[in-house]
């Protein structure tokens, strides 16, 4: 038992399920969709999606995903890698020919054909209980209604503008500043995104208008993406990193 004199925090018990999120809208709403009859594996996608709106400075249906899972007590835990791979045309000879000793951080060279939506409806196809439409639902909802910004990610937010190039300028700040605590975030586009996905899977994001839109922002900026790229994304399964500590036996993904 810890020393109830000294600042921390207890453990946390329950008997139904339990949600743990950095934001309290996407964790109520992963016990919604648990109360709802969905599983771990939909709680997971709908909070994970809604935290793109939530925290758009942190995560995204741009960025990726991982996964550490069990199906049930008796199966192997697997670790599901939805990480974004870079496309096919890129070229490291060239970059250092250019100057560079690493891939420069805010160029183009650095975006990844986002992997996180193949890998949420790969993990909602192989382990949900609810339609992809359901879990995705709170996500499209507050993407549309807003969200107020909290005060973390207000703070992020401001510290980061620099670093918005082209449209992104025009959707995440408002007069080239940051929103402020409490002001109310949306984004109409993102819910039409995540409703393609609904209804069509991940074909909605990777082919059709969608990737067609981030192909061509992508080759505006001086990118080599192609429609094929985003086409042939896919997440893949592996096998967790175990190591012993304490006696209580560790997993970590090994992507």
């Amino acid at each position: 038992m810890r020393d109830f004199h000294l600042p921390g925090r207890s453990a946390v018990f329950a008997t139904n399920g339990m949600v743990a999120t950095s934001h309290p809208l996407a964790a109520a709403t992963a016990i919604d969709i648990l109360k709802a009859g969905g599983n771990a594996a939909d709680a997971a996608i709908a909070a994970a999606v809604l935290l793109g709106i939530c925290e758009p400075q942190m995560t995204g249906i741009g960025g990726d995903m991982f996964a550490l899972i069990q199906k049930d007590p008796t199966a192997n835990v697997v670790a599901l890698n939805g990480s974004g791979r870079a496309p096919v045309a890129a070229n490291a000879a060239a970059l250092r020919d250019a100057g560079h000793g690493t891939v420069p951080l805010h160029s183009v060279d650095a975006v990844t054909i986002p992997g996180a939506i193949d890998g949420f409806c790969t993990l909602a196809k192989d382990f949900g209980a609810l339609p992809l439409k359901d879990t995705l639902a709170p996500a499209i909802h507050y993407a549309r209604a807003g969200v107020p910004v909290a005060p973390k990610v207000a703070f992020d937010w401001a510290q980061n503008t620099q670093a918005l190039q082209g449209s992104a300028r025009d959707k995440y700040l408002t007069a080239g500043a940051a929103p402020k605590i409490g002001q109310l975030f949306a984004a109409p586009g993102q819910a039409e995104v995540l409703e393609r996905v609904a209804s069509e899977g991940r074909d909605g994001f990777y082919t059709g208008a969608v990737a067609e839109d981030m192909q061509a922002s992508l080759r505006a900026a001086g990118g080599c993406h192609s429609l094929e790229d985003f086409a042939a994304t896919k997440s893949t399964y592996g096998t967790p990193l175990r190591a012993s500590y304490k006696g209580i036996e560790m997993l970590e993904h090994p992507a």
